[in-house]
């Protein structure tokens, strides 16, 4: 089941579907950050959409050339562990 799923046209929304991804899995932000290895403060800048230079270069690149991101966020199955650690990070 899908909790929610979009376009994402700017560093805002990217931020809006993360947090609402965090929230649906039932984390607060400090426990996604010692998962991440990061602190607190760190995902609260970006669940708030706050510019950074890569993030500015993505979306700029991605105007340019007409890519569009879409996210979709599921309901966490009652059968998996997400540990966000693991993930491949691209």
């Amino acid at each position: 089941m899908v909790a929610a799923r979009g376009e994402v046209k700017s560093i805002e929304a990217l931020g809006h579907m993360l947090q609402r991804g965090r929230l649906v899995s039932g984390l607060t932000q400090r426990q996604l950050a010692g998962k991440l290895e990061t602190d607190q403060k760190y995902v609260w800048a970006v669940e708030s959409g706050k510019n950074t230079i890569i993030l500015e270069c993505i979306f700029a690149i991605m105007r340019e050339t007409g890519v569009r991101m879409y996210m979709k966020i599921d309901f966490p199955s009652d059968d998996s562990v997400a540990d966000v650690k693991d993930e491949p990070r691209g």
